[in-house]
């Protein structure tokens, strides 16, 4: 991938996007991540799919930290004393959790096995996605009237679903013909 300013401000975006909604609603943002993934590296790797779950997988690992703090020590104002310490704390522990792995693979001979993760733009959007859980997403939560976020949750499923049964097709179809017609 060449690596340019509007890339990395638009995988930077795809991070602060899935961060929000992952804290937000609390779900894996593997659902709103690896559909983008894959199909942007469609032409450019062998295995996008692999890819683009593993990279998400390992964004997971950043953003479940940083939400999970953000949660615990109050998500009702964003006061820099609670959200930039969660921040700087998120990112070095992300950087253990993840990095001391493969260090340990190198220097075992295991290095030939590891590929099912595109770890620069983890890195990018990791810090979009920080920023997405500890400012935005978790704080909105908190805001808002659990009526809210159980409506929220439940038209993404609804969406996912009807993704994933592939009746997306079908539905799109039904208004594309009735307007023709």
């Amino acid at each position: 991938m060449s690596w340019t300013l509007k890339t990395v401000g638009l995988i930077g975006l795809l991070g602060l996007f899935a961060g929000v909604a992952s804290s937000l609603l609390g779900i894996g943002a593997g659902v709103v991540l690896v559909p983008v993934l894959s199909l942007t590296w469609d032409k450019m790797h062998d295995s996008p799919q692999k890819l683009a779950q593993g990279t998400a997988l390992a964004l997971m690992v950043p953003m479940a930290l940083a939400g999970a703090l953000r949660y615990h020590f109050g998500t009702c104002e964003n006061d820099l004393r609670i959200a930039m310490p969660i921040a700087i704390y998120t990112v070095v522990m992300a950087i253990l959790a993840l990095g001391l792995p493969l260090l340990f693979a190198r220097w075992t001979g295991m290095s030939d096995v590891l590929g099912h993760v595109e770890w620069e733009t983890v890195a990018v959007m990791a810090i979009g996605a920080i920023i997405g859980v500890v400012w935005l997403g978790a704080p909105l939560a908190n805001a808002l009237p659990t009526h809210t976020l159980r409506s929220i949750f439940g038209v993404l499923v609804i969406i996912t679903g009807v993704r994933m049964l592939g009746w997306h097709t079908f539905i799109i179809g039904l208004f594309t013909r009735g307007g023709a017609g």
